[in-house]
């Protein structure tokens, strides 16, 4: 199993329903849906560990809340401080707010894992 397929099982139970999960690029779909996206960005070369590196988008619904979105980024910080689920390590930087085009609460934020 990837460290991409481990983030996502990972992230799953902790976004919960109402999230679709999405990995390398968001494929908007349904303006009332919530969209969770995992973007590989590399990381420290190949060795006997790895150390992949990833982005998460959150993007909320049209016309929601921007808390809805704001409060899974805080979930998902909070889940990796305490569990790395079958990760050796996951790391979550702060999160990052900004508005889609169309004015979709939006956060990223950075991950990194270490893997074996």
């Amino acid at each position: 199993m990837s460290a991409a397929d481990e983030i996502r099982n990972f992230l799953a139970p902790i976004l919960g329903t109402g999230w679709r999960l999405q990995f390398g690029r968001w494929m908007d779909g349904a303006k009332d849906a919530r969209y969770a996206v995992l973007k590989p960005v590399g990381g420290v070369p190949a060795e006997l560990v790895r150390r992949p590196q990833f982005t998460l988008i959150l993007i909320g619904a049209l016309g929601e809340d921007v808390s809805i979105a704001s409060d899974a980024a805080e979930a998902v910080i909070e889940a990796t401080r305490t569990s790395a689920g079958t990760l050796v390590l996951i790391q979550a930087g702060e999160p990052v707010s900004s508005f889609t085009d169309d004015g979709r609460a939006m956060f990223e934020i950075a991950i990194s894992t270490i893997t074996n």
